[in-house]
C-alpha cells in the first residue's frame, strides 16, 4: 500500500516553494508515495496559536533581526536549491483567493495547479490574488476555470479557515508542514528526515 503523506502549505511561505520544487524531483517522485496537497492558511495558523480570531488583522510575529535573517536565508536557500527567485509582487501577496481555489479542486487538479501558482509568485512576480492569474495558473495545469468565481466567495474563505483549523488541531502550527500518520515534520529542511523515517 502506497504511504499517504499530507503536505500543508501556503502560498506565501518561501520555504513552501522551496518544498514544492524538491516533490517534482525525480529523486522524490520516482519513490512513489502518495503526495496529498493540503492548502492552509498561514495568518490563520498564527493568529490559532494566540487566541485571536482566525481572520484577525494580521500582526508580524517575528523581531526585526529575526526578520532579517529569514530574508537572508531565503536567498541562500534559492542559491543552494538552484533555484529562480525573485521578490514578490506586491511585497506581502494576498494568497487567501489562491489557496480557496486550491481548497476547491480534486486531489487530481490540486498539485499542478499550486506548482504553478507558486512559480507565478516566486518567479515570474505575478499578483497570484487576481482572477486573471489564477487562470492563467489553471490553464499551466490543465485544469478548467469553472471553479473560479467560486473561490472568491465567503464560502470558500470559510472553508480555507475550517481546514487550517482542523490542520491546527492535528498539530500543524507552520508552513510547509508534513504528516505522516500522526507524526508532523515541520519545515522544508525536514523532507530527508521524513523519507528516513519512513524508510526506515
Amino acid at each position: 500500500m502506497t504511504t499517504a503523506i499530507e503536505v500543508f502549505y501556503d502560498f506565501r511561505s518561501p520555504y513552501a516553494y522551496f518544498a514544492s520544487h524538491r516533490l517534482r524531483g525525480d529523486a522524490i517522485v520516482r519513490r512513489g508515495y502518495d503526495w496529498r496537497w493540503c492548502p492552509v492558511s498561514i495568518d490563520v495558523l498564527l493568529n490559532l496559536q494566540t487566541g485571536r480570531e482566525p481572520w484577525a488583522a494580521y500582526v508580524d510575529p517575528l523581531p526585526g533581526p529575526k526578520r532579517a535573517h529569514l530574508i537572508a536565508d531565503v536567498r541562500r536557500l534559492a542559491a543552494y536549491h538552484r533555484l529562480p527567485l525573485r521578490a514578490p509582487k506586491p511585497p506581502r501577496p494576498n494568497s487567501v483567493p489562491a489557496l480557496c481555489l486550491a481548497c476547491l479542486l480534486d486531489d487530481r487538479e490540486r498539485q499542478g495547479f499550486s506548482f504553478a501558482v507558486f512559480d507565478a509568485l516566486w518567479q515570474e512576480q505575478q499578483d497570484i490574488s487576481t482572477p486573471e492569474v489564477l487562470r492563467a495558473c489553471l490553464s499551466r495545469a490543465g485544469v478548467g476555470s469553472d471553479l473560479l468565481d467560486a473561490a472568491f466567495d465567503d464560502a470558500a474563505r470559510a472553508g480555507l479557515a475550517e481546514a487550517t483549523r482542523q490542520a491546527y488541531a492535528c498539530g500543524v502550527f507552520g508552513v510547509p508542514s508534513f504528516v505522516v500518520g500522526d507524526e508532523v515534520f515541520f519545515g522544508s529542511d525536514r523532507l530527508d528526515l521524513l523519507l528516513w523515517k519512513i524508510e526506515s
